[in-house]
C-alpha cells in the first residue's frame, strides 16, 4: 500500500499570520514527537502580504496514521484555539492528493 498525502490551505488574516506560525510551530512539533506513521508534515508561506497563504503538505504511512492525526488531542487543540481566536480569513481546507506522474525519492 502507497503512502497518503494531503495538502491543507489555510488563509490567515494579514495581522495574524505570525500566531498562525506559533501555532504551526507547536502542532509541527507535536506531530514529529508523538506521531511515527506521519512521513512528511511541512508548512509553507506563499500568496501576498495582503492574501498571504500556508499550505501544510501532509504523507501518511497509512490510513491509521491519518486516523490517529484526526484524533489527536493536539488537532483538536489547533481547531479549539482557530475557534477562539478567529485567526482565518477562510476555513481550512484540506485537499487529499493522488499521485498520479512524476518521481519522489524512495526511503
Amino acid at each position: 500500500m502507497s503512502s497518503l498525502h494531503f495538502l491543507a490551505i489555510l488563509s490567515p488574516k494579514p495581522d495574524r499570520v505570525a500566531r498562525v506560525e506559533e501555532i504551526a510551530e507547536s502542532v509541527s512539533n507535536y506531530v514529529k514527537e508523538n506521531e511515527p506513521g506521519v512521513l512528511q508534515y511541512q508548512w509553507f508561506r506563499t500568496g501576498t502580504e495582503e492574501k498571504p497563504k500556508i499550505v501544510v503538505w501532509e504523507q501518511y504511512a497509512d490510513q491509521a496514521a491519518v486516523d490517529i492525526h484526526k484524533s489527536s488531542s493536539k488537532l483538536a487543540w489547533l481547531i479549539e484555539t482557530e475557534e477562539k481566536e478567529s485567526n482565518m480569513q477562510e476555513p481550512i481546507e484540506v485537499l487529499p492528493l493522488e499521485p498520479f506522474a512524476g518521481w519522489a525519492p524512495q526511503s
